[in-house]
């Protein structure tokens, strides 16, 4: 048994690390979403109404990073246990927290379509496209465990490779985030939107 155990430890050493690397992701691609608008451009712009489909889109928009965040901070809990059932717990709840977090974030991106400024609406696409692969492999490797009784550490090691796919797709979105530029007119309207503050 002590080799199982061996084995649970080690596949949980390395699926703390991938978490702890999309943490580190998602905190980092907050920083464009909710600085970039805001600081850019330190002249005064023009002032937009809180009400307008710029704000609200923006508002929408920053939003969802904050969501990205709370997805990098769900992550953080280890799973520290050499215990099968414990693990399995605990990788069940890691998962249920995160695709709970991902329905949020891709509820929003839906809402963001079409954009007040048409050229975003590519960006926001594949945004959704990549976190719909990775709210995918992650239900898979939710699916996967909680069907094996008691969980083993071949399962245990194939749901790990499943969360690697998944963390796949949020650092497909992180690379996007950081390459997206947006348009003046929705960048003026971030004063106007409380998410953006």
């Amino acid at each position: 048994m002590s080799r199982c155990n061996d084995q649970f430890l080690c596949h949980d050493r390395r699926v703390r690390l991938l978490l702890l690397g999309c943490l580190i992701a998602l905190s980092a691609c907050a920083t464009p979403v909710t600085g970039v608008p805001v600081a850019a451009d330190p002249t005064p712009t023009t002032s937009v109404s809180a009400d307008s489909p710029e704000a609200r889109w923006m508002n929408r928009f920053c939003g969802m990073g904050k969501l990205m965040v709370t997805a990098g901070e769900t992550a953080q809990e280890p799973m520290t246990s050499g215990d099968p059932a414990v693990l399995k717990k605990q990788f069940l709840d890691l998962t249920g927290r995160l695709i709970g977090v991902l329905d949020a974030v891709l509820a929003d991106l839906r809402a963001l379509r079409p954009a007040p400024a048409r050229e975003v609406d590519p960006l926001i696409r594949q945004l959704t496209d990549a976190f719909t692969e990775s709210r995918r492999s992650i239900a898979v490797a939710r699916d996967d465990v909680r069907a094996v009784e008691p969980l083993t550490a071949e399962a245990f090691s194939a749901a790990a490779q499943r969360l690697t796919t998944a963390l796949g797709g949020f650092e497909r979105a992180l690379k996007l985030m950081q390459a997206a530029t947006l348009p003046p007119r929705l960048t003026d309207a971030a004063d106007a939107a409380p998410n953006c503050r």
